[in-house]
């Protein structure tokens, strides 16, 4: 017994170790973040639908309601996100990993960017379509976000199967970014449309990610 402990080598066996967690799916590696994807999905999927209901509600909304109603969204959304966070047990992630602060930092940053890119033009648009435009870059930014996702999932050594998930999210909420400008009925509630249909991604995700 002694010769075979003094035989195994460390490096083979975290090798082994390393190879076994990277076949394993999202819920099992990090216990709890299915869970927070899906609350931040369904926030997601409110937000849209809360930006449609106050787009046809804006010229009878004051400016007090108008931030009353983001002021009250955000500090519940952010609320919800801390408690689910704060319960989630605590998991490092694998030497070399990014940092998911700097990921979707980084996201935010270019959503800034691209929307100030449009400068004085954006002004020179029609009020439907300039809201279009913005929506339209929020919308892609979010299924760059999926993909961006599914790739530093890599880095977390959670296996493909999942992260097949956030290319498949990434993909089809690209594709309907695209296509917002271009189909009629979705020039008036594609951003509300976006919202449901997100919801129902996030928790077709969830119900993928922690059951099958």
């Amino acid at each position: 017994m002694s010769d075979a402990a003094e035989n195994v080598d460390p490096e083979e066996l975290q090798r082994q170790l390393s190879d076994i967690k990277g076949a394993m799916g999202l819920a099992e590696q990090y216990p709890g973040r299915a869970r927070l994807w899906l609350v931040a999905g369904l926030i997601i999927g409110v937000a849209a639908l809360l930006v449609q209901a106050t787009f046809f509600l804006y010229e009878t909304l004051g400016a007090a309601a108008y931030v009353a109603i983001w002021g009250g969204f955000c500090l519940v959304a952010v609320a919800t996100l801390w408690l689910v966070s704060a319960r989630l047990p605590s998991e490092a992630a694998p030497e070399g990993a990014p940092s998911w602060r700097a990921v979707y930092g980084s996201l935010g940053a270019f959503l800034l960017a691209a929307t100030g890119v449009t400068g004085e033009a954006a002004g020179q648009i029609p009020g439907l379509d300039r809201a279009l435009l913005y929506f339209g870059l929020v919308i892609a930014t979010i299924g760059l976000g999926l993909l961006v996702t599914g790739a530093v999932l890599a880095a977390h050594r959670v296996r493909r199967r999942d992260r097949l998930v956030f290319y498949a999210g990434g993909a089809w909420v690209l594709l309907y970014a695209s296509s917002l400008p271009h189909a009629e009925p979705l020039r008036y509630v594609g951003v509300g449309v976006f919202g449901i249909l997100f919801i129902v991604y996030a928790i077709a995700a969830y119900v993928y990610l922690t059951r099958v």
